[in-house]
């Protein structure tokens, strides 16, 4: 990479984290092109060559969120016990990275959306790729073995589902003990589910 590219990429960089920064602390409606380039103290042109529209600057900025996501999964699930199962594992580090302010802040986007028809539509484009890159972070958290389960991708879904909802609700909550618990309730469901597909082929090659 050329020092330009490198100026270039340094810029960019420096443009999206003050997006976030104004978007987190301040929501939505505050995300204007003028906000977050006193933000991040470039010059108008510098953020114009970047992110032309608002359209644009959204758009990227949905992808650095979940960018962000996907770190915080990897980050969870690393702090986690290397001995606890991957069914318990994968939903506690999902929930844990779906908890973190990058997940909370895409939330937000999501709500203004509703009365937002450019917002929705920046994400309903930028979300088509990054609903590729959600379910690779899922596939990586619960590891290769259960991906190539044949009931891997209802218990994939109805994870990601359950943890969304649990994610949302907690702007409401004092404590997540009783997330917790909903949390451990699925992953035992969740590894009957994996039990009773493994019994199944069984008895099915037993058969044949």
């Amino acid at each position: 990479m050329s020092k330009r590219d490198g100026q270039k990429a340094a810029t960019r960089r420096k443009i999206l984290d003050a997006a976030f920064d104004v978007l987190a602390t301040d929501g939505y409606q505050a995300l204007s092109t003028l906000a977050v380039q006193r933000a991040a103290g470039v010059s108008r042109g510098a953020l114009l060559h970047h992110f032309p529209t608002r359209f644009a600057l959204c758009q990227a900025l949905i992808a650095e969120l979940v960018r962000r996501n996907e770190e915080e999964v990897w980050r969870s699930l690393r702090r986690l016990p290397a001995d606890l199962d991957p069914v318990s594992r994968a939903v506690r580090a999902l929930y844990e990275a779906m908890s973190r302010p990058a997940f909370q802040t895409e939330l937000g986007l999501w709500a203004a959306a509703r009365t937002d028809p450019e917002l929705r539509e920046a994400l309903r484009v930028a979300e088509f790729d990054a609903g590729r890159d959600v379910r690779r972070v899922v596939d990586a958290a619960f590891g290769p073995a259960y991906v190539a389960d044949p009931a891997y991708r209802v218990v994939a879904d109805l994870t990601v589902a359950l943890v969304h909802g649990l994610a949302v609700s907690g702007v409401l909550r004092t404590s997540d003990r009783a997330a917790r618990r909903a949390l451990d309730h699925w992953s035992v469901v969740a590894r009957q589910i994996f039990d009773r597909e493994l019994a199944l082929d069984a008895s099915t090659s037993n058969a044949s």
